[in-house]
């Protein structure tokens, strides 16, 4: 029996170790990430330790088998692994912690955390695993806040960040951090570069961080003799322009007023500083000119000059102009050698000679070449000083031709100032004739030198009218006592009705009590209907001819409907419309009552229409001043403005429409028919820093003599292209290791949502056929920097960064070249992908993979071993085992048949 229980202790000891070795070994294979068959040092904080685990399944299965056999185990769970320690050691914990001291690994709740792991603790704080110890912070930190936090200040609000639990506060005192681009005045946004003007006291300009800088809108005027007359400037409303003499061009004219001057010569005495000359010479005073330079002529830069002549430019200026000029000058070389002279038109100048190219231009022969400059004759500008009403004028002489030197007339003397000569007597322009001199029965006036004259008294019919309350024969040709001027039909009794019909005559259904030509399309009605329809509703209808009709109904009818369709009073008053000028009407006038067959009418009244006296004396052309101004403009579009037209101006405008080009074009390109009561435009889809002419024109209405035109065009400059998203995106590569690297990149504005989707990096091995990109949206204020991972070790890459921009376009930055470090020397019984898994999760100076290894296997051998023994132990005791207890006693048959042994046997079978 001793010896049983002894080999049945043999047998569970070794299943025990065998148990303790597969718990072992599959607590090292648990905790290795996937792909990965040796044992690990990295422990995530989310895997806990599983070791009792598996020793407690173990045990209690070995407990279920013992109870399987109807054995119990006399020993507990601590005891067993108690045991199980002392003899095998404490496999539980089997960790590279206790062999190697400078791998530090954290623990919290349970947890273990490897050096620099986080653990978040809901939105309170944030620990950090730091030297073997977790050491925990606040989650938000200044300037953050807590999301949900109480505001004790009335004037912030939270604003949401990448951290959900966290939020910053922005306040209306903070100020923004993104650089403003704009600057604002009178309610208008202008971009930076744009300038405008504040009144007519200044011009600036928008710079950066919405700054403006000023300077004086109109140059000084300083009178230099008697004969200068100061006039409004034509470019400039808000300035004064000197005239001195109008013979003189306009070149001269600016040399002579001193206020403006010509740059006439550039010379290059280094690098960037330029040596300037002008005509006439700057003097002390005038530091504030500004010169624009250019490359290529089409892009303009503004510098301001120092020392009266020097300027200092960018690298690469070829071309300078005075600021808003048209003419340009290229900068001359400081090594340039002067020419002896030019050769323009076959012809050859010297140095500094002039040169009158028929009157068109002026020529001077310069180091650079021959200069020419267009010439203009201001014959006719500032005319309106020396005569005001002067209409038209003339040279000196008539037929002037221009021939160098004289290339403008000398002298102009008014040709027509628009007066008339009447029966010896002059008068002005506009002026009415003395009724003494032209009679009381018309008026007349005088009109752009012609005299034109309107009857004033209606015309006398060769017969009386059959209006007359007389019989023909008793009517006669004279005067109404309180006209003296004109002549009617009257009756002789003394019954005198001035237009052949009497003022209130009851015997009609409606009385007129005045019948008059307003213009030559209009007459107006006044008449006095029957009070017993003053409260009844109905309309009045107007039947009128200017045919010789009988019948009333074929006569043409205009309809005028009371407020309400109510006949409120018995006065009425309508205006008959759309009449023919200098014509005789028969008139006729109706009320139509509703619900009522009653149609009380008037007899047949005659009027004649006043004569169209515009379409005879008004000129084809009027000149009008629309005061065409820019309001406001930017890159692409300019919004145009001009004054509200006048009644008597809208008589003439049918509508109107604005023409534009380039000032170098030759076609306009003109707006849609624009109603005549808009004072405003916004032309679009302009080019870019050019300029433009524009101007306004009056389209008539059909049949119309006389139009009106605006004699001024205007100039304006587009402002330059901003475009916000021309940044450049540069690509940095820092942190390069065998299978990662770890990229940056610059240049993208704040907040860099606002102008970026999407970051994709690119990169390309040499040996690659295929591109490999990883991708960050971006977010505002997240680091600008991610981590490529899965690279070869050792290989060349080529790497770039593709920017998704919120307009729909893709930027690409540079591209950059790098090698990853190459694959380390792979440990005993170590593959090199686990090697180079390894290196890449951490920091690690030892390899503890082979000698486990060799320690599992040599356990193993051991484990292998001990069973084989205890088999061949266990067979011998089988074989060679002895009773303990004797055998029971032999029964004899002599015995068995012994009557006495009989009786202790059935005794003892039958229990007694």
């Amino acid at each position: 029996m001793k010896s049983e229980c002894g080999g049945d202790r043999l047998t569970i000891t070794m299943i025990l170790i065998v148990l303790v070795f597969v718990a072992c070994v599959n607590w090292t294979l648990a905790h290795c990430p996937e792909g990965i068959t040796g044992n690990c040092t990295i422990i995530r904080h989310n895997e806990t330790t599983k070791k009792p685990t598996l020793l407690l399944q173990s045990m209690n299965m070995l407990a279920e088998d013992d109870e399987h056999k109807g054995r119990a185990l006399n020993f507990t769970m601590t005891e067993s692994l108690n045991n199980t320690h002392d003899e095998h050691g404490d496999l539980s914990d089997v960790t590279i912690d206790e062999e190697h001291d400078n791998i530090t690994i954290c623990s919290k709740g349970g947890l273990t955390y490897e050096e620099g792991e986080k653990l978040e603790i809901g939105c309170e704080s944030v620990c950090t695993c730091r030297n073997g110890k977790m050491q925990c912070e606040d989650r938000c930190l200044k300037p953050m806040v807590r999301k949900g936090k109480k505001i004790e200040d009335p004037l912030c609000i939270e604003k949401d960040t990448e951290d959900k639990c966290c939020a910053v506060l922005v306040c209306t005192a903070d100020t923004e951090t993104e650089p403003l681009e704009i600057c604002t005045f009178k309610n208008h946004t202008y971009n930076r570069g744009e300038s405008f003007n504040k009144d007519c006291d200044e011009v600036c300009t928008c710079e950066i961080a919405g700054k403006t800088s000023c300077k004086p809108r109109c140059p000084p005027v300083n009178k230099t003799n008697d004969k200068c007359v100061q006039v409004q400037d034509p470019n400039d409303s808000c300035c004064k322009k000197l005239l001195c003499d109008v013979t003189l061009d306009d070149h001269e004219s600016d040399n002579s007023m001193q206020i403006h001057h010509k740059l006439i010569e550039a010379k290059y005495l280094n690098e960037s500083t330029v040596e300037l000359e002008f005509d006439p010479k700057l003097n002390d005073k005038e530091n504030s000119i500004y010169i624009e330079g250019s490359s290529d002529q089409n892009d303009w830069k503004t510098y301001k000059i120092r020392a009266q002549k020097y300027v200092d430019v960018m690298d690469g200026t070829k071309y300078l102009k005075l600021e808003n000029s048209k003419e340009s000058i290229k900068i001359v070389s400081a090594n340039t050698s002067s020419s002896t002279g030019c050769t323009y038109k076959d012809k050859f100048y010297e140095l500094n000679e002039e040169y009158n190219d028929n009157c068109t231009s002026l020529c001077v022969c310069k180091e650079s070449g021959m200069k020419c400059l267009k010439l203009e004759c201001p014959t006719y500008f500032g005319v309106d000083v020396l005569d005001p009403n002067c209409v038209e004028w003339e040279t000196v002489p008539p037929n002037f031709h221009p021939t160098p030197p004289n290339c403008c007339p000398q002298e102009l003397k008014c040709k027509s100032n628009g007066s008339c000569v009447y029966e010896g007597h002059t008068y002005q322009n506009w002026q009415q004739l003395p009724e003494n001199i032209t009679g009381c029965e018309k008026r007349c006036y005088c009109e752009m030198g012609n005299v034109e004259c309107q009857n004033t008294c209606p015309p006398v019919t060769a017969l009386p009218p059959p209006t007359l309350p007389c019989p023909p024969h008793q009517a006669m040709v004279d005067h109404l006592p309180d006209d003296e001027c004109c002549m009617y039909w009257v009756c002789s009794q003394g019954q005198q009705f001035p237009g052949g019909f009497p003022p209130t005559m009851q015997q009609d259904d409606i009385t007129v009590t005045a019948l008059e030509a307003v213009d030559a399309h209009t007459v107006r009605l006044a008449f006095v209907v029957p009070s017993v329809i003053v409260g009844l509703h109905g309309r009045v209808e107007v039947r009128y001819t200017h045919h010789d009709d009988v019948d009333v109904n074929s006569w043409q009818l205009q309809v005028f409907a009371p407020p309400n369709d109510l006949i409120a009073t018995p006065q009425l008053e309508f205006d008959l419309l759309d009449l023919k000028p200098d014509t005789e009407y028969k008139i006729k006038i109706t009320i139509t009552l509703r619900d009522l067959h009653n149609t009380p009418s008037s007899r047949i009244y005659k009027i004649r229409t006043l004569k169209d006296h515009n379409a005879t004396t008004l000129p084809p052309m009027i000149p009008i001043e629309p005061e065409l101004a820019i309001s406001d403009i930017n890159a692409t579009w300019v919004t145009v403005i001009w004054r509200k037209f006048t009644e008597y101006e809208l008589q003439f405008i049918d509508g109107v429409q604005l023409r534009f080009k380039e000032i170098e074009g030759k076609i306009y390109d003109a707006t849609p028919l624009i109603h005549r009561s808009v004072t405003s435009y916004t032309l679009e889809n302009l080019k870019p820093n050019r300029k433009y002419e524009i101007g306004i024109f009056f389209i008539p209405f059909p049949g119309q003599l006389t139009e009106l035109h605006a004699e001024h065009m205007l100039h304006f400059t587009t402002a330059n292209e901003i475009d916000t998203y021309g940044f450049n995106v540069t690509l940095d590569i820092s942190h390069i290791k065998s299978t990662s690297v770890e990229i940056s990149w610059s240049g993208v504005p704040y907040p860099e949502d606002k102008y970026v989707n999407i970051y994709r990096a690119i990169y390309q091995s040499d040996s690659g056929k295929e591109d490999h990109s990883t991708f960050k949206i971006a977010k505002r204020d997240s680091p600008t920097k991610t981590v490529v991972n899965e690279l070869k070790p050792g290989t060349r890459y080529r790497l770039w960064l593709e920017v998704y921009l919120t307009n729909g376009k893709i930027k690409t930055s540079n591209v950059q070249d790098f090698i990853t470090k190459p694959r380390a020397a792979s440990a005993l019984g170590a593959s090199p992908t686990q090697s180079d898994k390894l290196l890449a999760g951490g920091e690690q100076k030892g390899d503890y993979y082979g000698p486990l290894v060799i320690v599992a296997i040599l356990a193993a051998i051991a484990i292998m071993s001990t069973l084989i023994l205890l088999l061949i132990l266990v067979r011998r005791h089988n074989q060679n085992k002895a009773a303990i207890t004797p055998p029971p006693p032999r029964v004899s048959q002599s015995a068995y048949d012994n009557p006495t042994y009989k009786v202790e046997i059935q005794q003892e079978t039958m229990g007694l």
